[in-house]
């Protein structure tokens, strides 16, 4: 098997990203390649010859395209989840790893990853043993990927193809390298700063946001003894990093 487990999550968008998010907290290699809100666009992503490990979808948007139960590859496992508390005849009629209800604690999900693990083999990582894998659940470790989020459609950036993240609004936005392109995360700034990322390569500048060093372009000295970073990045707003940052902000571009 492949060092990831490449999977695809067929559910609403907001679902779709909250089982991701589960999912990847319980094993950080879990890439989720796509979220789709129906069967018919897992099915013709599949038909395309990309490479599945895995599928994650909801039980009752298989009421909208029944066709799955006769088209879909009965070799890639599928994890249905549902408000129904049983399982389906129907559902058996694909290679169903496991029939999880909505309302799943992290444990349950936890023995569902247990199963596929034991069916189809260990990832090609030593960590990812059954001894290690709790501490993974448990241990904050950086993210090699963010899961974002634009519009109604879902993907996924590394670290180095992230300019900055943002605070606005309530929300935590990635801004993208070079295109300047905003996309959602899941993720408060307190936590990136704390767990999440490489402090060697980002730096929380003001209370909104978190710089990646490689985006910078020039640093100019501001107002009240603040500074003013033109960035690598297309993006129209004033980058200012706050007059009680300055110092470390100077220590962490020189070290």
């Amino acid at each position: 098997m492949n060092s990831f487990i490449q999977c695809i999550i067929v559910h609403k968008p907001e679902e779709g990203y909250k089982w991701s998010h589960h999912f990847q907290n319980i094993h950080p290699y879990i890439k989720t390649m796509e979220v789709f809100n129906s069967w018919e666009d897992a099915l013709k992503y599949v038909d395309d010859d990309n490479k599945v490990d895995l599928v994650v979808g909801s039980y009752e948007l298989t009421d909208v395209f029944p066709l799955i139960f006769d088209r879909f590859d009965r070799t890639i496992p599928v994890v249905f989840t549902s408000i129904k508390p049983f399982i389906t005849e129907k559902a058996l009629q694909l290679n169903c790893l496991d029939f999880i209800n909505e309302s799943a604690d992290m444990a349950r999900l936890r023995k569902c990853f247990d199963k596929f693990q034991l069916l189809y083999g260990e990832v090609d990582n030593p960590r990812l043993s059954s001894s290690t894998n709790e501490q993974l659940t448990s241990i904050p470790s950086q993210k090699s990927r963010f899961l974002v989020r634009s519009g109604d459609r879902f993907s996924y950036k590394e670290p180095h193809d992230v300019a900055f993240f943002l605070a606005e609004d309530g929300q935590t936005f990635i801004i993208e390298m070079v295109t300047g392109k905003k996309y959602l995360i899941n993720h408060k700034l307190m936590d990136l700063e704390n767990e999440h990322i490489d402090p060697k390569e980002f730096f929380r500048i003001n209370r909104s946001i978190i710089l990646n060093v490689h985006a910078i372009g020039q640093i100019q000295k501001y107002l009240n003894s603040r500074l003013k970073i033109e960035l690598k990045v297309d993006y129209p707003a004033e980058i200012i990093v706050s007059r009680e940052k300055v110092t470390k902000f100077k220590r962490w571009v020189n070290q």
